[in-house]
């Protein structure tokens, strides 16, 4: 169980296609400008790159875990003091993955490869599904767990059994034409799963669709609205510890889930 609130803010960039530099000079300057008393900052999917079906563009574009990327992440997160989640353009050999990454302000990391990739939008056809459960991440007494984008369509993926993680952490690139379906989604593992999830959407458009400001989204474990909402577009909350443990212990449907095994091939 939590024992302390976590404040967490998303940071719905919007991405220049193919343009590293620029994107990492941006999501710096607004870094910055983050209230100091931040625990977790969420970046969308693919941050420093956008998504492209052009396998050779984002090949080139591509990073290992100790590259340019997560190496300006790193200090960012120890710089501000804060944790920072998102997602990159990762590479392995001539395997290229949509990888998340969560980097703590003492530099540990986790990383997470995502699994379920968007067939309508070639993403099969550019990058390699991970082939391992996302991790669920202890930081400041919370359980965090990642899910990318087109991951939230899958209940069993994102199924928390008997309460195992406290908040689900979503990067994404989801176009406004399927806003309903991400809103809704959202809201419904948040309230089967009874945990805190929120969805850092990015903005802007790109050849797939529109990003308009407000499609970041939190909600808390009975599925309400619970998202700060500033000028500068940056989405804030403060998940409550002691409601969340409250809630859980006066309603637990999570004790007549059933059971099941995940099968990953």
């Amino acid at each position: 169980m939590p024992t302390r609130n976590l404040k967490v803010a998303l940071i719905p960039h919007s991405i220049t296609l193919e343009n590293k530099d620029e994107n990492l000079k941006r999501v710096s300057e607004r870094l910055s400008t983050i209230d100091p008393d931040t625990d977790l900052v969420v970046l969308p999917e693919l941050f420093n790159t956008g998504y492209t079906a052009d396998r050779p563009t984002l090949l080139s574009l591509s990073e290992d875990n100790d590259g340019p990327t997560i190496r300006s992440v790193r200090r960012w997160a120890k710089h501000f003091g804060f944790a920072i989640w998102g997602g990159f353009t990762a590479r392995d050999g001539e395997n290229l993955y949509n990888r998340g990454f969560m980097i703590e302000p003492g530099g540990e990391a986790n990383f997470y490869d995502k699994r379920h990739l968007f067939r309508s939008g070639y993403e099969n056809q550019v990058f390699m599904p991970g082939m391992k459960a996302s991790p669920i991440v202890r930081f400041r007494s919370w359980n965090l767990k990642m899910a990318i984008c087109y991951d939230i369509r899958f209940p069993v993926w994102n199924r928390s059994v008997a309460n195992e993680y406290d908040a689900l952490i979503v990067p994404a690139n989801w176009a406004h034409a399927r806003v309903f379906a991400w809103k809704h989604m959202l809201i419904a593992r948040a309230i089967e799963n009874q945990a805190y999830v929120a969805g850092c959407n990015r903005e802007g458009s790109d050849m797939y669709g529109d990003y308009p400001a407000g499609d970041s989204f939190i909600f808390n474990n009975w599925g309400d609205d619970v998202a700060e909402r500033r000028n500068d577009g940056v989405v804030y909350s403060t998940f409550d510890a002691e409601k969340l443990n409250i809630d859980r212990r006066r309603f637990a449907p999570w004790r007549d889930s059933d059971t099941f095994k995940l099968i990953i091939d």
